[in-house]
């Protein structure tokens, strides 16, 4: 997987060092990542979809770190993804920082500390493969880091698809030929040919029709239920770990 980092502080200097000791550390182990520099906490609470792990100074003007994890922690409704990671140079802020959730906090004086770093990123990667698969895909004119166990079914539309999660609809300009090639085909098959369901959130598999999440009925094209029974069985069979 690539890891999509994001970087938020006032001061422009610590924007460059700290970018520039990621970006080294993340290289000595061959990470896939992308590293984008914010210099407020307005900007990224626009894009923190696109992320998987934001380090966010807690001391900012006009809106400090801790405002700008709030609001995102509201707009994200529960969804773990983007981890924070807090930078400060206050050790008596760090209670407070808590009630945000945040990943870990990092003083600004260990930022020259490479195995600390490589620490975080090890560990982070870790958890978000073992914990969901992530798939990106461009909404809006920006891309959006979903996690795969949120996509209850994509749909096709003309020469869009779709894509239903469990908080929102996005809209994107791909085909739904397209999603069926990345999706990992152990979760997501295609039931009819406007429609790929997430396997995880089948409800009911009836002669011609699924019903998912929140009794959404979605058409099964005959020429291709039993192989959605088939997997959609494996699938039960292997989560159960039978």
């Amino acid at each position: 997987m690539m890891l999509k980092i994001a970087v938020v502080d006032d001061e422009l200097d610590f924007i460059e060092m700290l970018t520039s000791k990621i970006i080294r550390t993340c290289n000595e182990p061959e990470l896939k990542f992308s590293v984008d520099k914010y210099l407020n906490g307005y900007d990224i609470i626009e894009n923190y979809r696109k992320y998987h792990l934001i380090f966010l100074d807690i001391e900012m003007p006009t809106m400090n770190g801790l405002e700008t994890a709030n609001k995102i922690n509201i707009t994200r409704q529960g969804d773990e993804i983007p981890l924070f990671v807090f930078v400060t140079s206050h050790n008596e802020l760090v209670f407070e920082a808590l009630k945000c959730f945040p990943y870990t906090f990092i003083r600004k004086d260990e930022i020259k500390d490479s195995d600390r770093l490589a620490d975080l990123f090890e560990r982070v990667t870790d958890q978000l493969c073992k914990r969901s698969k992530t798939t990106v895909i461009r909404a809006d004119r920006q891309d959006v880091v979903l996690k795969n166990d949120d996509i209850i079914y994509l749909e096709k539309y003309k020469n869009y698809t779709h894509i239903h999660t469990i908080s929102e609809k996005y809209v994107v300009k791909a085909s739904l030929s397209l999603y069926e090639k990345i999706l990992p085909k152990d979760e997501f098959i295609r039931c009819h040919e406007g429609y790929i369901i997430n396997l995880n959130h089948i409800c009911k598999i009836s002669d011609r029709y699924l019903l998912v999440d929140d009794d959404v009925s979605i058409p099964m094209s005959r020429s291709r239920a039993k192989t959605l029974k088939e997997a959609f069985i494996k699938r039960v069979v292997s989560s159960n770990g039978f």
